[in-house]
């Protein structure tokens, strides 16, 4: 009798180790596969002046992503959970003009780690051109006199298949709509022996993202390094407003191109950022409407600040309220060095004019 008992016991127990065992194979693999890690490999692209696309490196263990967007140093986010499987996302409905923070999420059981915020601007977004070779020749000077704008812009630079010059407020270019004799001067220069080229630029003159063919404003051929390509225009009455401005490109190509898009071989394509003025104000009021702006936001080191004299001063806060620095502005720009990462408001005082504007230290 004592036998049989412990042969039923164990037999108990060998089922129910046998259920427990069968039980664990059929939980759900989340449980043991899904990673809770904050993904990587944030980026954006395809960014417009309401939209912009990020994507993160895909895990296949975890399909499922959450994203959540908002102004920096705003509390509310927006949120919205990604498709299974995907990892990309398209952020539509956003203000122009406007920096944003981005982060994203893994999706199981439970909500893992947000990845660290990548940052984006929406602005116009142009297509991509580049050459393949700049050991033959390179752009090395473009300047413009723009009619009304006492100081040119003049950009030196050295070799380099592609530059985007937009961000450099030392080289942002001035026009007034309605302006005629507005002159573009580019120089090539070649590091072997000196041969011709060609020299093309076009100026997003609707400000649709598009250089489309009636906005070429200059188009030169057989240019060799002993003279630069000249070209004078005219910028319509009908050019777009906009705060966030648009784009000039000048290529330089040993051919001549069809558009402004794509690779080509030898050569150099650089862009420059663009402000319309309304030619319906003289140059003294144009320049005491100009509102100051800052750029790059978020900044690393040095923030950039324009439509501020050489006379103005400046006082830096934290989100807290703290006072943090101050001081003058130095040839338009203010040292970030000492600040830690976060969110900051610099006032600026020129003058009688006092400005408030919100800045990232990354």
């Amino acid at each position: 009798m004592t036998k049989k008992l412990l042969y039923v016991f164990s037999l108990i127990l060998g089922v129910s180790s046998f259920q427990a065992t069968h039980k664990i194979e059929e939980e759900p693999k989340s449980l043991f596969y899904c990673d809770t890690n904050a993904p990587t490999g944030l980026q954006m692209s395809n960014i417009t002046l309401t939209s912009g696309t990020v994507t993160w490196t895909a895990d296949p263990n975890t399909p499922d992503n959450r994203i959540r967007y908002r102004i920096p140093g705003t509390t509310t986010w927006m949120t919205a959970d990604v498709a299974s499987g995907q990892n990309s996302f398209t952020i539509t409905g956003l203000q122009p003009c406007t920096t944003y923070e981005v982060q994203v999420v893994k999706v199981c059981t439970v909500q893992g780690t947000w990845s660290n915020p990548v940052f984006f601007t929406t602005t116009l977004n142009y297509c991509a051109s580049a050459s393949t070779d700049t050991a033959m020749m390179h752009i090395s000077n473009v300047t413009v006199n723009s009619t009304g704008i006492t100081t040119p812009m003049v950009s030196n630079s050295g070799p380099s298949s592609y530059t985007d010059y937009r961000s450099d407020l030392s080289r942002r270019v001035k026009f007034f709509i309605g302006s005629t004799g507005n002159k573009l001067s580019v120089t090539n220069t070649w590091t072997g022996t000196p041969g011709t080229t060609t020299v093309t630029a076009w100026i997003d003159l609707n400000a649709n993202g598009i250089f489309e063919s009636n906005e070429r404003v200059m188009v030169a051929n057989n240019v060799t390094q002993a003279a630069p390509a000249v070209s004078v225009f005219t910028i319509p009455s009908l050019a777009a407003l906009t705060t966030c401005g648009v784009t000039m490109r000048v290529v330089s190509n040993q051919t001549m191109p069809a558009d402004a898009c794509g690779t080509f071989t030898y050569g150099e394509v650089e862009d420059y950022g663009v402000d319309f003025i309304d030619s319906t104000l003289g140059v003294e009021e144009s320049g005491k409407s100009a509102k100051p702006e800052i750029y790059p936001n978020p900044a690393s080191d040095i923030l950039n600040i324009s439509g501020i004299s050489e006379a103005a001063n400046f006082e830096i806060y934290n989100a807290l309220g703290q006072k943090t620095g101050e001081g003058k502005v130095e040839d338009h720009k203010v040292d970030l060095h000492h600040l830690s990462k976060g969110v900051y408001f610099i006032q600026l005082k020129d003058k009688e004019k006092v400005t408030r504007l919100k800045f990232i230290k990354k």
